[in-house]
């Protein structure tokens, strides 16, 4: 069995977050793509870190436990197990750990002219621990003699070292690139968090500048979230409540109103979805296809009613057009649409168009223009290259 090791007892492990979740929510992650069955945290006390961290161990499958010291480690790993040690603030690239570490024991290191002033340790005259090794689960008997309140993190790195275990040479690169780091503080947390988003879920295109917007707010958002699983749902049913309320608003005739709170409702949506992305980063657990297909046409059937007012409309032309318009959006969300018809995907930006069309009472004919001009671009300009 493969048992991962990983300590929250450091400042860093419980006060630094990244995306939203503790470093140790980062290093389990990383465990249980080497796939390890059972997952051991160091904590002095329990803490919403430590439930965090508990909680996405228990929804990937793997057995949790919490330990106060090293004592009780010898009766939860046994000789036959393999031991991942994950050091305290160390953020690696889970993709080398998996090709490193998937077959075998070892040291990863890094040279020590880079890596100490990154605050790793050193262990001999060129190279640094760089956080991670996987051992032998005997190597945890060798710790029965040292006092209680000792490290037994480094005590494994001793032990692994004494073995003249293997090492595996991290590229030096890595650091500077941000693929791999040392996380001590709260600006070295905001440096490898930008380069995270940037791998994991890149920004919106200015193209689509309500998305945009809503992505910015999400990042605000979760740089203060004590639990970033939970708002997106929170984000989600505001959002859904103003689409409705918008919706029941313009059937009954305050059309401009309607669409403001549609405009809001779907900028929430947006926001809470984005949210979603960027609190998933890393996980397995990304929003189910059911959920988008179900917020959109929310959406959608919000602007048809709308627009199908008796009360602010004489006739059903309206609704038709909304109706075009709500096709056109639709082919811009394919694969391979035309660059020019992306905007038309951003729901928030045109129904803040659509705000001031009737605002100054030209709704019908803004939604026949808006459906027209885009399903002209979506027949007359070449589509994207895949």
């Amino acid at each position: 069995m493969r048992i991962a090791l990983i300590s929250m007892t450091e400042l860093p492990a419980t006060d630094v977050r990244v995306a939203g979740h503790p470093l140790a929510w980062h290093q389990l992650q990383a465990a249980l793509d080497l796939s390890c069955e059972r997952v051991i945290v160091l904590a002095d006390a329990p803490g919403p870190a430590l439930a965090i961290v508990q909680r996405e161990a228990e929804r990937r499958g793997a057995t949790f436990h919490a330990v106060a010291g090293h004592r009780p480690l010898s009766g939860l790993v046994s000789a036959a197990d393999t031991l991942v040690v994950f050091g305290p603030g160390v953020l690696p690239d889970r993709d080398w750990l998996v090709q490193a570490f998937g077959a075998r024991a070892g040291i990863a290191t890094l040279p020590a002219d880079s890596a100490i002033e990154q605050g790793f340790e050193r262990i001999d005259r060129e190279r640094a621990w760089a956080g991670v090794l996987a051992t032998r689960g005997d190597a945890v008997e060798a710790l029965a003699g040292l006092a209680p309140d000792a490290d037994p993190i480094g005590g494994l790195l001793r032990v692994s070292l004494q073995r003249a275990g293997g090492t595996l040479a991290v590229p030096d690169k890595w650091i500077d690139d941000g693929r791999w780091a040392m996380v001590t503080s709260e600006g070295a947390a905001q440096r490898y968090q930008d380069d995270w988003y940037a791998r994991h879920v890149p920004a919106p295109s200015l193209s689509r500048p309500g998305a945009a917007l809503a992505y910015k707010l999400a990042r605000r958002l979760l740089d203060r979230l004590g639990d970033a699983q939970r708002s997106p749902i929170m984000l989600a049913a505001s959002g859904s409540v103003l689409a409705v309320g918008g919706a029941l608003a313009g059937y009954l005739g305050w059309t401009a109103a309607g669409l403001g709170a549609l405009t809001i409702g779907s900028m929430l949506l947006s926001s809470g979805s984005a949210l979603a992305r960027l609190a998933g980063a890393g996980s397995p657990a990304v929003e189910r296809p059911w959920m988008s297909h179900a917020r959109r046409a929310l959406l959608d059937l919000s602007l048809v009613a709308i627009a199908s007012s008796p009360a602010a409309f004489e006739n059903r032309w309206t609704a038709f057009a909304a109706l075009m318009l709500v096709g056109a959006i639709r082919l811009s969300l394919e694969e391979g649409a035309p660059r020019l018809l992306r905007p038309m995907s951003d729901r928030p930006l045109v129904f803040l168009l659509l705000t001031m069309f009737a605002a100054v009472g030209v709704l019908p004919g803004g939604l026949a223009i808006l459906a027209l001009i885009a399903l002209a671009v979506r027949i007359f300009a070449p589509r994207q290259r895949s």
